[in-house]
């Protein structure tokens, strides 16, 4: 997750053009003595090590739990996810920051993240333990669990686009652009649907942690539920103050992370709901806690 925020601070310095591409960690460029190149060289250190973590996080898989699908399944997804963001990541070099291939870079980061939140909870035989018979009000929550997982992704990515278009800095008010809700120009409305966008699927977000904090769901889907709600609060919070700080690369990296967070949040809310548990009490509940077999 910490690795994801970087992009901004790469972006908004000339850490990528200074540097030449002769693997995931050897350089050839300026000093490191120098700022950019050092913040460069540590995003790939970095990017290295989570490499080989999920390398180790597959094997043990592969090992261990082969014949588990839910756990399985997201380790050796992964992984490839993991080799395929570190192979895009020297076409962003080669592409000089191209927007689009920063734009899949980001989505194929936040598809990690969301294998290893899977892969952490299927993994951890308590939060698979509540399960019971799937209801109406069961048919509702997937909805809108499903809903948050895909809604949040386009956001982010949404987010990407917009930057990657040049409109961030469009709109230098909040929650208004230039007092109104949608100003002539391209470079408007783009940044106003990212805002707009946001909007929504934050109610369809913050509507699902409500279902998930109905009936009797066990403390740790209650506690997942009020983390996506704070999330998605601070991450609102964090976009009104982008704005407001004219959009300081440390606060363009603090919305992206609080993205992330976010997005961390609404997937572990939905695995805990939709992965099946194998050890099921047989006790029915309204709300979240009747997620886990299906």
């Amino acid at each position: 997750i910490p690795e994801i925020p970087v992009d901004p601070v790469q972006t908004g310095s000339p850490a990528r053009r200074r540097l030449a591409w002769r693997g995931p960690i050897a350089v050839r460029g300026p000093r490191f003595h120098e700022r950019a190149p050092l913040v460069e060289f540590s995003h790939r250190v970095v990017g290295s090590v989570v490499g080989l973590l999920a390398l180790g996080v597959a094997a043990l898989a592969l090992f261990h739990r082969r014949g588990e699908s839910r756990v399985f399944v997201p380790s050796m997804v992964g992984l490839v996810l993991v080799v395929t963001a570190g192979l895009l990541g020297a076409i962003v070099v080669w592409t000089e920051l191209a927007w689009w291939v920063r734009l899949i870079h980001l989505g194929l980061a936040q598809g990690v993240v969301a294998c290893m939140v899977v892969v952490t909870l299927a993994a951890w035989p308590a939060a698979m333990g509540a399960a019971s018979s799937p209801g109406r009000s069961l048919k509702w929550a997937k909805a809108l669990l499903h809903a948050s997982v895909a809604g949040t992704f386009l956001v982010i990515l949404s987010g990407s686009y917009m930057v990657g278009y040049g409109a961030s800095a469009s709109c230098d008010t909040w929650p208004l652009c230039q007092g109104t809700l949608m100003p002539e120009g391209t470079a408007f409305a783009i940044h106003m649907g990212h805002r707009l966008l946001s909007a929504m699927v934050g109610v369809v977000v913050l509507a699902a942690a409500g279902v998930a904090l109905r009936g009797g769901a066990p403390a740790h889907v209650r506690s997942t539920a009020w983390l996506v709600i704070a999330a998605m609060v601070g991450q609102t919070l964090l976009g009104a103050f982008t704005v407001w700080a004219d959009f300081t690369i440390a606060m363009r990296a603090a919305h992206l992370g609080g993205a992330t967070l976010l997005w961390a949040a609404v997937v572990g809310l939905a695995a805990l709901h939709s992965l099946p548990g194998e050890h099921a009490p047989a006790r029915t509940s309204p709300g979240l806690a009747g997620g886990a077999a299906s």
